[in-house]
């Protein structure tokens, strides 16, 4: 069996940071993008392109929209007959960023018999999978060299061969020596490991591990591990490396705790000594008291996204009525302590819950006198577990209409709008008007194109105002205030209204909105 001898090279890299790599003849151009994502120490799912300009042929994978005059081919075409002595094509992998490489194919092997493709020869060091561009990266080495990542030719070589094998269990020294420093450090840093600032990566990456390792750190941490999550690492832990979007999702957690890794090809990793760690004590106890307090924690982040000031009393009275084993003040309190280190967004202060980011600016006691002729809503258990699913965040109908219209009509990209209507939700839910709306809008970068984008967007906004679940009224939507008779209280709110060309401007600067906002927009 030959193989092929590419240089792959990234675009624009001066000095050039190339890889020589011998690739078996007959495999897919999917293995191709894997092995390059492999050889410049990059694992993240990233969505990728080839290009043979001259002969008009893309390969693209699935979520790459299909545009020009090009022919498509799959993914799984073989390389053979698409790439000869001295050809040269690109290669683009869209993940954090866009990266382009030029590939030259340099030579052809009738004897090679390796199966697994191999580095031969390298220039330059790793460039970190956090770095959106050859100008960040730069800008990283300037503010410390320490940020390099020196290039392990034997390292990404034992990983190409086990990439070869099916992607096999491996050793978690190897998952490491693929990551960054920083990376490294903030894996430390979720577990609150200390004294690790100074030490050179070799160094940092054995004493992590054996850190993270230790069932005293490593027990706790998997404590506050979910059902849906726990279900997706004990899948990839059985051999399944290939997992559903969601599933993924599912993986964050771990992922950040450094319990599992994820490859080129969205297959996801779990090393051999992690196994071994989490199966001693992983019993049905084990398991028992991690579901319990699992849910526990989905009551609390419901609670805090939709009262953000929750006394134990409120909890108990949720979480009573739904689970048919009764929670008590002393459990509430000691599953708040497990779950605080690694998980919660809430401080237990003067005998109440409150978010973390107000008990922080100590603005809560304010929020308080706010809230205290209303009577807490009691969520349906579909809304506690979306909100434990997203964050506390609720989607509703009404963000969807926003979502739309900034897509549609405003051409946002698709991957900023899940931020975007988290933030105008966390607005408008304590209270925000649309002038707030828009400020937000703005310091995202997002602009009304016109006064009629304007009069929807404020159409939309007040849909969405009276049909959130607010902070300022305890979880209840304006229109539920108003029906069950607490007008003083949703009296504190302003109207929004609409605003039309010869209205005065929302920035309250005195001029007609078409001569102030309007005409900036």
């Amino acid at each position: 069996m030959g193989a092929y001898q590419l240089k792959i090279t990234i675009k624009g890299s001066k000095p050039p940071i190339w890889r020589r790599i011998l690739v078996p003849q007959g495999v897919t151009f999917e293995t191709l993008h894997n092995t390059i994502q492999a050889s410049f120490c990059w694992s993240g799912p990233t969505p990728y392109q080839f290009e043979f300009r001259s002969e008009k042929i893309r390969v693209s994978s699935d979520n790459i929209e299909q545009v020009g005059n090009y022919q498509y081919l799959p993914t799984t075409e073989p390389i053979n007959g698409k790439i000869e002595k001295d050809s040269k094509f690109t290669y683009v992998s869209y993940g954090t960023g866009s990266w382009e490489f030029t590939i030259q194919t340099e030579d052809y092997l009738d004897e090679c018999q390796e199966m697994a493709a191999r580095v031969i020869k390298y220039k330059g060091d790793s460039i970190p999978e956090t770095c959106h561009s050859l100008d960040e990266y730069a800008e990283l080495l300037e503010a410390s060299p320490d940020n390099g990542m020196e290039y392990d030719m034997a390292a990404v070589n034992l990983r190409l061969e086990q990439m070869a094998d099916g992607f096999k269990p491996i050793i978690i020294s190897d998952i490491f020596d693929c990551y960054d420093k920083n990376s490294i450090l903030e894996i430390g840093k979720r577990h609150h490991m200390a004294g690790t600032s100074k030490l050179h990566k070799e160094e940092l990456v054995q004493k992590t591990i054996s850190y993270i390792l230790n069932e005293k750190i490593m027990k706790p941490y998997f404590l506050c591990v979910r059902d849906c999550e726990m279900n997706a690492f004990e899948k990839v832990m059985s051999g399944c490396t290939k997992l559903g979007f969601l599933e993924e999702q599912n993986l964050e957690y771990l992922y950040a705790g450094g319990y599992i890794t994820s490859g080129a090809d969205r297959s996801f990793l779990v090393a051999e000594e992690v196994v071994k760690a989490y199966e001693a004590f992983n019993t049905a106890k084990f398991q028992e008291e991690r579901t319990r307090i699992s849910r526990i924690g989905d009551y609390i982040c419901a609670a805090n996204s939709l009262y953000a000031i929750t006394p134990p009393s409120v909890l108990l009275e949720t979480f009573n009525k739904y689970e048919e084993k009764k929670l008590t003040v002393e459990e509430l309190l000691n599953a708040y302590e497990s779950l605080r280190p690694y998980r919660l967004m809430v401080t237990y202060i003067d005998g109440n819950f409150v978010d973390a980011a107000l008990a922080e600016q100590k603005s809560y006691t304010a929020l308080l006198r706010t809230q205290k002729k209303v009577p807490y809503y009691i969520p349906t258990q579909q809304e506690i577990r979306f909100m434990a699913d997203n964050s506390g965040f609720l989607m509703g109908k009404e963000l969807s209409g926003l979502s739309e219209f900034l897509i549609s009509e405003i051409s946002v990209p698709d991957d900023m709008i899940p931020l975007v209507l988290r933030q105008v939700q966390a607005e408008i839910s304590m209270g925000g008007q649309l002038q707030e709306v828009v400020n937000d809008l703005e310091a995202a970068g997002i602009l009304m194109g016109s006064s009629e984008h304007m009069e929807k967007l404020a159409v939309i906004v007040t849909d969405i105002w009276n049909n959130t679940r607010m902070v300022l009224n305890r979880g209840h939507k304006p229109y539920e205030m108003v029906m069950k008779g607490f007008n003083e209280v949703s009296a504190q709110r302003k109207n929004i209204q609409k605003i039309y060309p010869n209205d005065a401007c929302p920035c309250n600067s005195g001029k007609k909105y078409k001569k102030c906002c309007g005409k900036n927009a």
